[in-house]
């Protein structure tokens, strides 16, 4: 789970397949139904939703995971074991422990640690899937955390909507090339004379307060 603020708590899940990572099938899950930063609410849901494609007639969701590994302890676990057996299924659970460096421990059910410090190759493999889990989980969260500031300048503009701003972006190659577009450029690729000038007064009337500072 990654919360970067309110707005922006998501929950990434990656996939092993026969040992191996399988990319084409990591999701980020939004939180959408949990207020405020509790991670075991939240990842509740995004494993609720994932078990919701167990119903699909196709797909790789559609087939029971023989394994879930949580990125947390004793207490995820068990939040996650009682969801599970609240949909009558019967799938293994365990969770990833870090001690205090924020560094591979062990592995736990909800009763107790299972040390894995002497099992090389396992504490490798596991540590190698937390690595993952979260490099996964805290880009897609900053991609979309950097999606919403790039939109949320734009829509300061008058007569500019999220629906417009996601245009622009969609028609010019990045924020630079916005602001230094002139009236033409605008209205070539579109966008309407109003809009056109509210952006060009916009971004003239921000570089004029600038070079004022």
């Amino acid at each position: 789970i990654s919360n970067l603020s309110q707005e922006h708590k998501t929950c990434g899940m990656i996939v092993i397949e026969e040992g191996k990572f399988k990319k084409r099938d990591y999701r980020t899950f939004k939180i959408k139904e949990v207020e405020g930063t509790d991670d075991y609410a939240s990842m509740r849901e995004a494993i609720g939703r994932r078990l919701d494609h167990l119903s699909d007639e196709e797909g790789s969701y559609s087939r029971i995971p023989d394994l879930i590994l949580l990125d947390g302890g004793r207490s995820h676990v068990s939040v996650i074991r009682e969801l599970i057996r609240d949909r009558g299924l019967d799938i293994a659970v365990f969770g990833m422990v870090k001690d205090e460096h924020h560094k591979t421990r062990s592995l736990c059910d909800d009763e107790c640690d299972i040390s894995i410090a002497r099992e090389q190759d396992l504490f490798r493999f596991i540590y190698g899937i937390q690595e993952e889990v979260h490099r996964y989980s805290v880009k897609r969260m900053t991609d979309a955390k950097r999606k919403t500031i790039k939109t949320s300048v734009l829509t300061k503009i008058k007569g500019i909507g999220p629906a417009k701003a996601k245009a622009l972006y969609e028609r010019f190659d990045s924020l630079s090339d916005i602001q230094n577009a002139s009236r033409e450029d605008f209205i070539s690729r579109g966008f309407s004379e109003r809009d056109a000038d509210a952006i060009c007064e916009y971004f003239a009337s921000s570089k004029e307060q600038t070079e004022e500072l």
